[in-house]
């Protein structure tokens, strides 16, 4: 018999959720003030170059202080994750639950992860034609 990758991604995804959002209160309360200094970017503080992944820990950070332009603003990616992850458990669970169709295909995981890397990317090179725009 053979799995399918949606419905394991969907069983992780049932899992997964309270302890994400747990530790994300948690970090937006106490963690991000306590950990300071540990938390910013090696590769911008030696090189002054932001990496692909920089700002995403200040995204997440105001993602649960409930400012979402703000989260955006410091990496789009998480905001890009958090609706990719409602669409997917949604739209898994009307087609499991609600549609009840016997044959369908299997939702495309990859698709939300060639999203996520193209959102990745485009907010890495913005970033960089900013700074190199400043010098």
């Amino acid at each position: 018999m053979r799995v399918r990758a949606d419905t394991v991604f969907y069983q992780i995804g049932k899992i997964a959720w309270i302890p994400f959002t747990a530790f994300g209160f948690w970090f937006a309360g106490y963690g991000y003030h306590a950990q300071g200094e540990l938390l910013s970017c090696s590769l911008r503080r030696i090189s002054g170059i932001p990496c692909p992944g920089c700002g995403g820990t200040r995204a997440f950070y105001y993602l649960f202080l409930g400012e979402f332009a703000k989260s955006f603003q410091y990496h789009p990616a998480v905001l890009y994750g958090v609706f990719a992850y409602a669409h997917f458990m949604g739209f898994y669970f009307f087609r499991k639950h609600i549609s009840k169709t016997k044959k369908t295909k299997e939702i495309q995981i990859p698709c939300y992860i060639y999203g996520a890397a193209a959102v990745i990317l485009l907010q890495w090179f913005l970033k960089l034609f900013q700074i190199t725009e400043m010098m």
